[in-house]
């Protein structure tokens, strides 16, 4: 519950800062800001990182394999606009990677699979650089930095038969820690119905995100049978946004300027 109440807290908060960047302002001031909804696949890849990881037990020869899966990202930003063709962006988004894991004794002829989910919350900071294609449409490259907060570790287990009970963690290494991306697109903007972006990017933690470990418990037995990697992370996602329109308020508006007595 703490978590969802952080989250929907910073979520207010974006809503707030936009709201408070498309109040009237200067003439000087004509680079308005936006508030935008992401929702997007992601997919492990060995181009920015190891998509499978194995470990082993080299004297029981206990094996165990994390091998990231499609997973999806969804989440809301704020673009806030510099120049015409600059805007940094920042936003609050939740990420869950899918991992398959794999675990093995083959002395006992002990096999399982089991899938984990990893959440993370993350606060991107990037800076966007655009290029006008034509009056409406626009392609734009993006690079930055990320806050990660993975909020708990993750543990599941399977009983295969007989006295063996296998048991799959992923261990956060830390708590809080940072990662880059960069990121590749195209949008479509219109004055009334708001901005539509659809592109690629690539999220790179600078360390791995957890360790993952396998057990092999026998019962009867006080021994288990670790096996420990780390766990790298890295994907790409395919991102659809779409970006609110802003509207310019009718009326006469004031102007500051000495109080009249």
């Amino acid at each position: 519950m703490m978590q969802r109440g952080l989250m929907l807290s910073l979520l207010v908060s974006l809503v707030s800062l936009t709201a408070f960047s498309q109040q009237p302002k200067k003439k000087k001031d004509r680079f308005p800001s936006y508030f935008g909804l992401t929702a997007a696949p992601i997919f492990g890849s060995n181009f920015i990182g190891s998509k499978s990881t194995s470990f082993q037990d080299t004297t029981l020869l206990s094996t165990t394999s994390f091998t990231q899966k499609t997973g999806f990202t969804f989440g809301a930003s704020v673009r806030i606009g510099i120049t015409k063709l600059i805007s940094i962006e920042t936003g609050l988004y939740q990420v869950r990677r899918n991992f398959d894991v794999d675990m093995s004794y083959p002395d006992s002829n002990v096999f399982g699979n089991k899938r984990l989910s990893f959440v993370n919350y993350d606060i991107p900071i990037n800076a966007l650089f655009y290029v006008q294609l034509s009056e409406r449409w626009y392609m734009n490259a993006a690079l930055g930095l990320s806050i990660v907060h993975y909020p708990s570790d993750v543990r599941d287990s399977i009983l295969p038969g007989g006295k063996y009970l296998l048991q799959m963690e992923g261990r956060r290494v830390e708590r809080t820690h940072f990662a880059s991306g960069a990121g590749i697109g195209f949008e479509f903007r219109t004055k009334k119905a708001g901005t539509f972006y659809f592109g690629g990017s690539a999220k790179i933690p600078f360390r791995p995100i957890f360790l993952g470990v396998g057990f092999v418990k026998k019962s009867g037995s006080a021994n288990d049978i670790i096996s420990v990697g780390r766990v790298n992370g890295s994907y790409f996602s395919i991102e659809a946004r779409y970006y609110l329109p802003t509207f310019k308020q009718k009326g006469e508006q004031f102007k500051p300027g000495p109080i009249e007595q």
